[in-house]
């Protein structure tokens, strides 16, 4: 079977340093807030040249708004970026870190073709979401 190619979102404000485990296994798209400015401008000075579709790419938000409505309001980009128009193969998983999945958050990501399943802490789907230290709502 062949690896599912997968993207993380996220939107956690001070998710910091955390991001270089995640970016060495997946592109990633992180709320540009200070914390996550630092850490992003360090993993970058490490992997200077990586693209967009391999690296991390900053994403800004409005710093009134929730975690949940960041990432919805974020993945009409990654999907333009990643998906089948730009991308092959597509990403099939999301991994969201930083959020709780809301039924706002639920039907953004239905838009997309994404599904809902819950397990091992995590909710998955599109073909699978992964989202990690979140519940859902």
């Amino acid at each position: 079977m062949p690896e599912l190619y997968a993207v993380a979102v996220v939107v956690d404000p001070v998710f910091g340093e955390r991001l270089f485990s995640i970016a060495a296994r997946m592109p990633v798209w992180i709320a540009d807030t200070p914390k996550n400015r630092s850490a992003v401008e360090q993993h970058r000075a490490r992997h200077p040249g990586q693209s967009g579709t391999e690296g991390v790419t900053t994403f800004k938000v409005d710093p009134d708004a929730n975690s949940e409505d960041w990432c919805a309001q974020v993945l009409t980009n990654v999907d333009l970026h990643h998906g089948r128009f730009s991308h092959n193969p597509p990403y099939s998983v999301v991994e969201v870190f930083g959020a709780t999945l809301t039924p706002t958050l639920r039907a953004a990501l239905g838009e997309l073709g994404f599904h809902f399943v819950h397990g091992a802490g995590r909710w998955l789907s599109r073909n699978v979401i992964r989202c990690c230290g979140l519940t859902s709502a």
